[in-house]
């Protein structure tokens, strides 16, 4: 019975605990609430607010989805919710046992996850809607009592609050103001207002004011006011544009999410820009300091684009890290402003503000030049650079700045420039000598420049340099002065703006990557340059002046960057303007984004026809019989093509037999009639422009039609295609389509410009359309309403292909009709606006934003004078680059089958930054397709996802590829390289494609090479779909020109492709190892490549005049050669004309554009107009046909040589081409003469004897009439010299010899310590003349002892 009691007693406890344990779990336990994909901040606002125990919050990382079965509740952030399809089920499965879960503001339908009913989730969103303290805190109580349906410990949940918006706030975060003046009063009254400050208004932010969290907010209001500024922060999304006009503020601070007023941006640009009000973005970072400062990345992906890329878009400058995000005490992240930078920001600001308010007369200027060493002339891209600079320093004083001393002439200001504005090479030490007499630097005491080092950058970074260059002043440009080891900074002043060339910015063994960036630090003239600029001389404002130099690529993070990082430490709090090309806009974001600079941009040189129509007039006439010969006379009509085609060369260009016995077919001779017409139809430039000097009459009027007939041509004819009117055989037909469609373009655009009214009237006859077909072509191509706004708003109106294409083609013709009289005037008034604005910029103003692109790829870049932006990554590729992609990616597979047979295995592709932003990402779609992949947008239009494409819908194998990554598309894009690295894992793991899968193939191969290095099965298998490839430890370029260009410092290419193979090889396809170098991965991955692909966007540069092109692609051919032991096919992806894009095989290329160019009479007319920048274009295109030589030899021959000789050196075409290098540029024409003859050192060009002894006779000539140019070939190469010496005879040897030795060799002395030293005493002016006095009676009293002493010994001898 006691049993029987006990066992009943023991089963009701049990019931009661069992109960109670229901009980407490139903009605009162903790109430645990999941958040999956919260930023850190938003997540602090949630635990901040919550005063509730019984309400707990916790993180679900994407990996520990698990957890969720443990919360009672899981909110989700959509927004940039980047989820496998596994992770998306695991959601859906924890929601469908029960959990409650919302993913709240999914951009992406298929994380539209909610398993609330209509109620419920209208109550969160209500409460997430409103933000605030107080709804965060509601809201964790709602969803304890309506969700968990928790009945103890509960407090009731309030409704949700209307949070304040749309009101001005302060630092009593209880207080909010609707109206500026009642803002004003309350800043008067108690003491914050400063009468005479300047007003700096504060809007955007992460969090609103009133979520708390905001410590950071408080930090910048108190410092800048107690740097004497008014502070304005407005909170505001309907009403910030509103608010700002009423404010009417001196400034803005913008921390950026977007652009600054969504809706209203276009009126917010134009009135920053009419109110002249200069607009910062400064940064919040979402890491710990300690994390920031160690990502080499510095910001990634959506953040990045949200708080950097699309800000640019409102003309937004300087990019500098505030705040970064601190656990307290509790673990909650709390953002906090970090006390140095907010300092510095503090002091941006008011720098800015300085210059609207100092007089011109007052203001201080630094002005930075790039120029090669020696001799070389100032270099910038596109521009004709001493006058261009000249002209600046003329209007400056114009406008009442205080130049000083500058010489009359612009010859004379050239003069100035070389001697005094030098840089030199490190073996130079002769040339260095010279300098220090005349030169006239800058001394430095190395005492005073440490004391600016400790001012200006971190312990360790500096530690660094000492590492690397010793102690200062280092071994390069210094010298003991005055009896102190000081540094020579060389500069030109002229009263209060100084000229100075940017030294070198490595020195050394990395003088490979003195432009585009080596990891390792810049020496301690190069830091010497910057800081005596800011703490000497005291600069208001520092000018770049041209494309490019190198502060924007020296290390270290690529975009967000701290301390730590040489730009953000050399610039300093300095305003930073940069006179940058339309022509680049790629590499321009590294100036922006990594040096603080706003750009202001300039025009590229004037476009004109090639005009060589002429040269191919025979050529014509015998295609033409060749048509029209009936099938009996069609094989000698044939053979008289091939005569003259052979005889002019072309058959080399074409890759064609030059067998005369053997007809050409009718496809060889359509190829041979399409290459002359290319060129015939070429754009060209020559002369380079000269800032604030417009174009002249007739090459504005040759730059409109260049921006005009393409488009208007190739939309007439795509009309008629679809219209059945032409065939797509006749438009393959250059000959064709120039007679149908560009000559009457050209005549239509003449008609224009001679005053024939444009407008829809003449837009429809030319198009043969009606008003309304006009009207609907406007409709199709209304985009779509995107983003949150569009939902709901019925479902857009669909239009089959067809309409689109025809849509298209119509709105290019009304875009560009209408608009050729704004290009002739925008062309005529660029470069007094680029001036204007430069003046305006140095007035503290707003430059306004631009696009890039050489006008004729993009009209909208003109007018020049301002300040450009890029694309937003996370939107690439476009819609319609991946149209573009495809089509290109198609033809690449139609030319390689139609050579081979067969469909590559694997294509190597080159991504460049400006490309990337002009084509919106076309070499990305080109990837995306090799591997049959396609890209999925979000609501947003955002690339976030990708689609595999089924083997059957793509109907053909999956080709690999590997991509090779420029340092500034990799930091411009780093989210698309890991879209990349995602779509080869994809498509390396599509099983059973039934048209094949050379992806997956490749992948095995990769990972059986790498097991066979010793890389264990795992690890192999991991690494076997990395194909994105970059510059290792974060550099910019490959590493490899430096080294091609030295030719005494290799014998065999394999050692330029193994230093490729090492200086490319970091892995830059996911962020977990973003840059990380595998040993052997590379060359396991180049294995089975057959094709490279190189884009080509501008109409600036070919694959001869710019050296980049050889570099990465010629670099790539070389490594691949290396490693497979064959050439791979080589193409260029032509994006220039945008309505006909096309593949083009290099060796075609070349062809094309040496006949367009440097073989052309009027090209070379063109550029001897200009002066010495001019003449070094053909030096830069020389020196780039010896890098093709080296890196894939098929596409130059000796052939080739033989011209470039005839034309340069024997003045074929009587043109004057010696004299005119004597005139302008003597250095220009001894580096010529210097490459060629390597190249015939090196047996790459099998040039005569005769062809040798003039060459060496004209370089030596050329170094004893104006001494030797101490860089390049002609400066460092021993070997080469020896061998020139060896061409002379022994005379012009000997004097040869003696130049080069005077360049090279200095007078070393010994100080006191025994140290040798590059110079012992200089000394200017007359101080200098009384040591040298002095040393003249020492030397003297010297000689005096050593005869007495003679005397003596003489005597004692006789004496003995």
């Amino acid at each position: 019975m006691a049993r029987t009691k006990w066992g009943i007693g023991a089963v009701a406890a049990l019931l009661v605990v069992g109960a109670a344990w229901f009980a407490w779990s139903e009605w009162a336990s903790v109430t645990r609430i999941g958040l999956i994909n919260f930023q850190n901040f938003q997540t602090t606002s949630f635990v901040k607010s919550n005063e509730d125990r019984f309400i707990r919050y916790e993180e679900i990382p994407l990996d520990r989805l698990g957890r969720m079965k443990r919360c009672d509740f899981v909110l989700g952030f959509g927004m940039g919710l980047k989820i496998t399809e596994e992770q998306r089920r695991q959601i859906e499965a924890a929601a469908a046992k029960g959990t409650p879960v919302y993913i709240y503001a999914a951009t992406n339908p298929e994380n539209d996850i909610c398993s609330l009913d209509s109620l419920a989730k209208a109550g969160i969103q209500s409460y997430l809607g409103n933000g605030n303290k107080r709804n965060y805190r509601n809201m964790a109580r709602y969803i304890r009592q309506r969700i968990d349906g928790k009945r103890l410990f509960v407090v009731p949940a309030d409704s949700a609050v209307e949070s304040a918006s749309d009101v001005l706030y302060h630092l009593d975060e209880e207080l909010a103001f609707k109206t500026v003046a009642d803002y004003e009063k309350y800043l008067k009254e108690h003491g914050f207002y400063r009468e005479g400050g300047a007003k700096v208004a504060v809007v955007g932010g992460l969090n609103d004011p009133f979520s708390g969290n905001r410590a950071h907010t408080d930090s910048l209001i108190v410092s800048l006011e107690r740097a004497g500024m008014n502070v304005y922060p407005v909170f505001s999304y309907r009403k910030r544009l509103a608010f700002l006009k009423e404010i009417a503020p001196d400034a803005v601070i913008y921390f950026a999410h977007g652009r600054m007023a969504m809706g209203q941006a276009d009126a917010a640009v134009e009135w920053l820009r009419e109110r002249n009000i200069p607009l910062f973005s400064p940064l919040s970072i979402l890491q710990t300091r300690a994390e920031w400062e160690q990502d080499p990345m510095g910001m990634f992906g959506g953040f990045m684009s949200q708080s950097i890329v699309v800000p640019e878009l409102d003309g937004a400058v300087c990019p500098y890290v505030v705040n970064d995000q601190e656990p307290d005490g509790e673990g909650v992240y709390l953002f906090r402003a970090i006390p140095e930078r907010l300092r510095d920001f503090t002091q941006i600001v008011g720098n800015f503000v300085r210059l609207k308010r100092t007089p011109n007369a007052g203001k201080k200027v630094a002005i930075y030049y790039f120029k090669g060493a020696g001799q070389a002339s100032l270099t910038a891209q596109g521009l004709e650079t001493v006058p261009s600079l000249y002209n600046l320093l003329r209007r400056l004083k114009a406008e009442g700045y205080k130049v000083e001393r500058l010489p009359a002439t612009e010859k004379e200001f050239e003069k100035l420039l070389m001697t005094q504005g030098a840089v030199l090479s490190t073996y130079a030490e002769g040339a260095f000598d010279d300098f220090m007499k005349n030169g006239r630097p800058a001394w430095v005491p190395a005492a005073e420049y440490e004391s600016w080092v400790e001012r200006a950058m971190p312990e360790e970074l500096y530690a660094d340099v000492v590492k690397i260059y010793g102690e200062a002043p280092g071994s390069y440009m210094s010298a003991v002065h005055d009896g102190v080891p000081s540094l020579a900074v060389a500069r030109i002043e002229l009263g209060n703006v100084v000229l100075l060339p940017q030294p070198m910015a490595a020195v050394g063994d990395d003088t490979f990557a003195i432009v585009h960036g080596a990891k390792t630090a810049p020496p301690h003239t190069y830091i010497a340059s910057y800081l005596w600029s800011r703490y000497a001389f005291g600069a208001d404002a520092m000018i770049h002046f041209g494309t490019h130099g190198s502060l924007e690529f020296t290390p270290q993070k690529q975009v967000a960057l701290s301390g730590y990082d040489w730009p953000d430490r050399l610039v300093g709090t300095v305003p930073h303007f940069y006179f940058y090309t339309i022509g680049n806009v790629g590499e321009s974001m590294m100036a922006k984004r990594r040096a603080y600079a706003t750009t202001v941009s300039y025009l590229t040189p004037p476009f004109t026809g090639s005009k060589t129509r002429g040269q191919y007039k025979e050529l014509g006439n015998k295609i033409e019989n060749y048509y029209k010969a009936g099938e009996e006379g069609r094989e000698q009509a044939s053979l008289a093509v091939k005569r003259l085609a052979v005889e002019m060369g072309l058959h080399r260009d074409l890759r064609l037999d030059s067998v005369l016995t053997r007809p050409y077919a009718e496809a060889d001779i359509a190829r041979i009639e399409n290459f002359a017409e290319e060129i015939a139809n070429e754009k060209i430039t020559g002369q380079l422009y000269t800032a604030g000097v417009p174009y002249a009459p007739e090459k504005i009027r040759s730059s409109v039609m260049a921006m005009s007939v393409d488009p208007i041509a190739y939309s007439l004819a795509a009309l008629d295609r679809e219209r059945g009117r032409v065939t797509d055989a006749q438009l393959k037909s250059k000959a064709f389509f120039t007679q149908r469609y560009l000559d009457p373009a050209r005549q239509l655009v003449g008609r224009v410009l001679g005053g024939t009214a444009a407008d829809e009237a003449l837009v429809c006859r030319v198009a043969g359309i009606t008003p309304e077909k006009l009207a609907e072509a406007r409709a199709v191509l209304t985009p779509p309403v995107r983003g949150m706004m569009g939902r709901g708003s019925g479902k857009p109106v669909s239009y089959t292909a067809g309409q689109k294409r025809e849509a298209q083609a119509v709105a290019e013709v009304e875009r560009t009709v209408m608009n050729i009289v704004n290009y002739k005037k925008a062309l005529e008034e660029s470069p007094e606006q680029e001036m204007r604005s430069m003046l305006n910029a140095l007035a503290g103003g707003y430059v306004a934003p631009t696009s890039g692109g050489d006008a004729v790829a993009n009209p909208q870049a003109v007018p020049t004078g301002r300040n450009l932006y890029a694309v937003n990554a996370e939107a690439t590729p476009s819609e319609q680059a991946w149209n573009k992609g495809r089509e290109l990616a198609q033809k690449t597979l139609e030319q390689y089958r139609e050579a081979h047979g067969d469909y590559p295995r694997k294509v190597s592709y080159t991504f460049w930054s400006s490309e990337f932003i002009e084509s919106e990402g076309a070499t990305i779609a080109q990837v995306l397709y090799m591997l049959g992949v396609e890209p999925v947008r979000d609501a947003y239009g955002r690339v976030s996802d990708l689609r595999l494409i089924p083997s059957e819908e793509l109907g053909r194998p999956r080709v690999d590829v590997v991509v090779q990554t420029s340092g500034q598309f990799r930091d411009l894009a780093a989210s698309r390289l890991a879209l990349i690295s995602r779509a080869v894992e994809m498509a390396a793991a599509s099983a059973g494609d039934v048209n094949g899968n050379r992806v997956s193939e490749s992948a095995v191969e990769t990972e059986r090479l790498l097991v066979g290095q010793g890389i264990s099965p795992k690890e192999a298998r991991e690494l076997s779909t990395q194909r994105v490839f970059g510059g290792v430890n974060g550099m910019y370029g490959t590493g490899i020109q430096g080294l091609i260009t030295s030719g005494d410092k290799w014998q065999d290419e394999k050692e330029i492709a193994d230093t490729y193979i090492n200086n490319m090889g970091a892995v830059y396809g996911s962020d977990k190892e973003w840059g990380a170098v595998k040993a052997g991965l590379l060359r396991a991955v180049l294995h089975n490549t057959d094709a490279v692909v190189q884009p080509r966007q501008s109409n600036t540069w070919g694959a001869l005049s710019l050296d980049h092109v050889y570099e990465f692609m010629g670099g790539m051919n070389l490594a691949v050669r290396s490693v497979t032991g064959k050439d791979p096919d080589a193409y260029f992806a032509d994006y220039r004309n945008r309505n006909n894009v096309k593949m083009q095989e290099l060796k075609e290329a070349i062809g094309v554009e040496s006949r367009a160019t440097i073989f052309n009479p009027e090209y070379i007319r063109e550029v001897m107009k200009g002066g010495a920048s001019s003449a070094s274009q053909i030096t830069e295109v020389v020196t780039n046909t010896y890098g093709w030589n080296v890196t894939k030899p098929d596409v130059i021959d000796d052939a080739m040589w033989d011209r470039i000789y005839d034309v340069y050196v024997g003045d074929s075409y009587k043109l004057g081409t010696e004299a005119f290098f004597r005139r302008q540029n003597p250095a220009a024409l001894q580096e010529i003469t210097a490459v060629m003859l390597e190249t015939a050192r090196k047996g790459m060009w099998h040039a005569s004897e005769q062809q040798i002894g003039t060459l060496a006779s004209l370089h030596t000539e050329l170094v004893r009439e104006f001494g030797s140019s101490g860089s390049g070939f002609s400066g460092g190469n021993a070997k080469l010299q020896e061998y020139i010496a060896g061409r002379v005879e022994p005379e012009k040897a000997a004097a040869y010899q003696r130049q080069i030795d005077a360049m090279k060799t200095a007078q070393p002395a010994s100080d006191a310590r025994g140290m040798v030293l590059k110079k012992d005493e200089v000394a200017d002016g007359a101080q200098g003349e009384r040591k040298a006095l002095n040393g003249v009676w020492i030397a003297g009293g010297v000689f005096a002892l050593f005869v007495v002493l003679l005397l003596v010994l003489r005597k004692k001898r006789k004496n003995d």
